[in-house]
């Protein structure tokens, strides 16, 4: 089974199926919840392979506050089909 491990906070989330991490609201802090904000931003540490690709919305934000870690997502922009390991950035 996938896992979804949270450094920062300490948490793994075993899933069966692909996961919207916007749905993991418990653990991952959402603002706009559509990518504008950046209030879920997180840092990719392993496994970004077993997420889905950067989007528009993501690179238009991280351009416009000038971040350029590639490691770096918006949460509410991502689905897990695989392990992955995330730290929360906010």
């Amino acid at each position: 089974m996938p896992i979804l491990t949270f450094v920062k906070a300490g948490v793994s989330v075993e899933f069966t199926d692909a996961i919207d991490l916007i749905e993991i609201e418990d653990i991952i802090m959402f603002g706009c919840k559509s990518g504008n904000c950046g209030t879920c931003a997180i840092k990719v540490i392993n496994g970004a392979e077993n997420l889905t690709r950067k989007t528009a919305r993501e690179d238009r934000l991280f351009e416009l506050i000038k971040e350029n870690d590639s490691s770096m997502r918006l949460a509410c922009q991502c689905k897990a089909f695989g392990d992955v390991v995330l730290s929360e950035v906010n």
